[in-house]
This record gives C-alpha cells, structure tokens and sequence, in this order.
C-alpha cells in the first residue's frame, strides 16, 4: 500500500521488489548486463585460477539475487551444496 509522505508516493520495499521483479531478469536490464561483464571480467577469472590449482576450493555464494551468477557457478565448474 503506498503512502504519500512530501507529496511523493512512498512504497514499502517488498512492493517496490516486487514492482521491479517483472524487468530485473529481463532482456536490456542496464544492471544485468552490467553484472555479466563484471562476472565474466573479474570473477570468472579469478575464480577460475583457484578452480584449475591446488588450493581448497570453497566458493561462496550469498544468494542476494535471482540466482543468476548461481548459474554461472556451475556452468563453470563448481559444485553445489546446502
């Protein structure tokens, strides 16, 4: 339910998440194209050195999101566990 606080409609934030869930994981999402030059240009490489070496591999991932770079873990190698 939005409120009007300064003359400015006011919206709680599980309204304004889920307003923006139906275009987040959308095609031309400036924010999702960004994320995946990020991935692909700093992560992944990254990641993909301590994947392909000795060193105890433990990776991460929070869950803050869609599950997008979840995907991209896996594609790459990483295995999954709860």
């Amino acid at each position: 339910m939005a409120l009007t606080y300064n003359n400015k409609n006011v919206v709680s934030t599980v309204e304004c998440y889920d307003a923006w869930s139906n275009t987040y994981d959308s095609d031309g999402n400036v924010l999702q194209l960004l994320d995946d030059i990020v991935f692909e240009e700093i992560a992944q490489p990254r990641l993909n050195s301590i994947h392909n070496s000795n060193m105890r591999q433990i990776c991460c991932e929070l869950g803050c999101g869609t599950g997008r770079n979840t995907v991209k873990l896996l594609n790459a190698g990483w295995t999954s566990s709860s």
